[in-house]
């Protein structure tokens, strides 16, 4: 060493090589990551990224992996890319999608770790955005109330959608990108495609009025879940359904009617079994309701208003891979102005209002409805709600409108800002997942 402390030139310094760990060390540190850190472990060098396929491959279990936002980067250039940033450690990291590109699907729902994204054809598909993994859901024709149509001028495919309504008596022509807008309110999955005896479900909450399909993975057609068969009373003919939650102690999806109401569908036997367990409080769909399971075992309604407002910044530009659009109002932006929470009495037929979440945050748009506890996340806010854009509606007319991505505060009745997420493009739409390698 030198006078001064420092370091004498002729000494040489070593560094641990961290490329040279053991793979059985490798691997038990591995196992021990979330989904995302486990992914960007994969990336350092060759053999670590060995280990991670070995992790992989043998399906190692893993670190359950907190809800992340999964966005499209305003300023990245390549169509297929999104980022994913993690909440509860303020990292962000880059995935790239498989095709067709990110930027030409629209999301309908995510859970499990899996997006649920139609093509261009209006196809809906389940994808996996660390894996790459890809697994192709029933068409769109496949659902009991849509045909082909004639292509359009361009040569285009177009569909025939029968809406069985008075204002709609004869099927209306649709283009498949106007359609997948139009028919899909929302996807709920059972559980992760590749778990065990392949039993994953996906509900479909759809066009006209908010009608029920499911498929399993290699169904050819969507299994509609209407007619006399499946109801007791008629009145539940005319009920719409806008959410859904899979419970997996009973093996049931419930699911959120319009007016708050709530039936189970039992799909694991040869037809389906629908029984109504909460009645209807209101006739109206707005606020947005949602649907989930407690941590604590309680069924909560989350109710989710919006307003309108102007935005600093016009739309101008098309988000590429897109068909040319007319933006009718480039100023419009949607926010949400208040949330509330109920638990459902099902023992008294009742909602009753609670004020806030405490230790635990949730998480809103068009994901599965999830609630965390925050207690071991010092970055999450405890009594806060997690809220992507989801607004049916103003997907459908402001498609490429600004999309909000924001935190509301239980406790003071505001909206906050999301800690370092960057700028992201409003197409496709910002949705939360929950990474997974499954």
């Amino acid at each position: 060493m030198g006078a001064a402390g420092g370091i004498d030139a002729t000494e040489t310094v070593s560094f641990p090589d961290w490329t040279q760990l053991p793979l059985d060390p490798l691997l038990v540190v591995m196992a021990g990551l979330e989904a995302p850190d486990l992914v960007r472990s994969g990336a350092a060098c060759s053999s670590w990224h060995a280990a991670y396929a070995t992790v992989r491959r043998l399906r190692i279990p893993t670190v359950e992996s907190p809800p992340c936002l999964f966005y499209p980067a305003a300023g990245d250039p390549d169509p297929d890319a999104a980022t994913v940033y993690n909440p509860t450690t303020g990292a962000s990291f880059r995935v790239r999608l498989p095709d067709p590109p990110l930027r030409r699907r629209s999301i309908h729902g995510s859970g499990h770790g899996w997006l649920v994204a139609a093509d261009e054809a209006s196809n809906l598909h389940l994808v996996n955005p660390l894996t790459g993994a890809q697994h192709a859901l029933p068409p769109i024709t496949g659902i009991h109330n849509t045909k082909p149509a004639a292509p359009d001028n361009q040569g285009n495919p177009r569909y025939d959608l029968y809406e069985f309504s008075s204002i709609y008596p004869e099927p209306v022509a649709y283009t498949a990108r106007e359609l997948r807008l139009y028919m899909y309110f929302k996807a709920v999955l059972s559980c992760s495609p590749c778990c065990a005896g392949g039993d994953c479900v996906v509900l479909l909450l759809h066009k006209p009025h908010g009608q029920l399909s499911f498929a399993r993975l290699g169904d050819e057609v969507w299994t509609w879940i209407g007619g006399d068969e499946y109801y007791d009373d008629e009145e539940w003919l005319d009920s719409g359904y806008s959410d859904a939650v899979y419970n997996e102690k009973d093996g049931l999806f419930y699911v959120l009617g319009f007016g708050a109401d709530i039936i189970t569908l039992d799909l694991k036997g040869a037809s389906p079994v629908v029984k109504r367990v909460m009645k209807d409080v209101t006739k109206y769909n707005n606020p947005t309701k949602y649907l989930v399971i407690a941590p604590w075992g309680d069924l909560l309604q989350v109710w989710r208003t919006t307003a309108s407002q102007s935005s600093a910044t016009p739309v101008r530009q098309a988000t590429e891979g897109m068909e040319d659009f007319d933006v009718k109002r480039p100023y419009h932006e949607l926010y949400t102005k208040e949330v509330q929470l109920y638990k459902v009495d099902i023992g008294n037929q009742e909602l009753v209002r609670i004020a806030g979440l405490g230790e635990y945050a949730l998480f809103l748009g068009l994901n599965s409805t999830m609630i965390l506890s925050t207690k071991d996340l010092p970055m999450l806010r405890a009594d806060c709600a997690y809220l992507t854009h989801d607004n049916y509606e103003d997907i459908l007319i402001h498609t490429h409108n600004g999309k909000e991505i924001r935190v509301w505060n239980f406790r003071s009745g505001t909206l906050e800002d999301v800690d370092n997420v960057h700028s992201w493009r409003n197409w496709p739409v910002p949705i939360w997942i929950t990474p997974s390698l499954c």
